[in-house]
């Protein structure tokens, strides 16, 4: 079994450390950090959770990029879609990374 590499571990606990499950603020606290959705790829997962992180990521842009009535992007696909999410969507969002954040740390071997 192939491990999730060690690039996915740091750029999530980077991710997972700047998330609050306080349902005031994870909204916004996810959409500040919607930048990570670009950068970790679902290649650098093992083939074990790839298909987690995939669906996630998945689900976060699924709403597509907003755009202004000339056609030009107004917000990213993950910015517009969690604005459409619901506090309480957004916060079992954050759990779910949350909890891949600990399956990848897990695999890797990390206390």
């Amino acid at each position: 079994m192939n491990k999730s590499n060690i690039f996915v571990y740091i750029e999530l606990s980077k991710l997972v450390a700047n998330l609050t499950a306080n349902v005031l603020l994870s909204k916004e606290t996810l959409k500040a950090q919607a930048g990570y959705f670009n950068i970790i790829n679902g290649k650098y997962f093992s083939d074990v959770l790839c298909p987690e992180w995939e669906q996630i990521a998945s689900e976060l842009k699924q709403k597509g990029p907003k755009k202004d009535q000339e056609g030009k992007i107004k917000n990213n696909a993950f910015v517009h879609t969690i604005d459409q999410m619901s506090q309480q969507e957004c916060i079992n969002m954050i759990f779910r990374i949350t909890a891949l954040y600990e399956k990848v740390k897990l695999e890797l071997e990390f206390p």
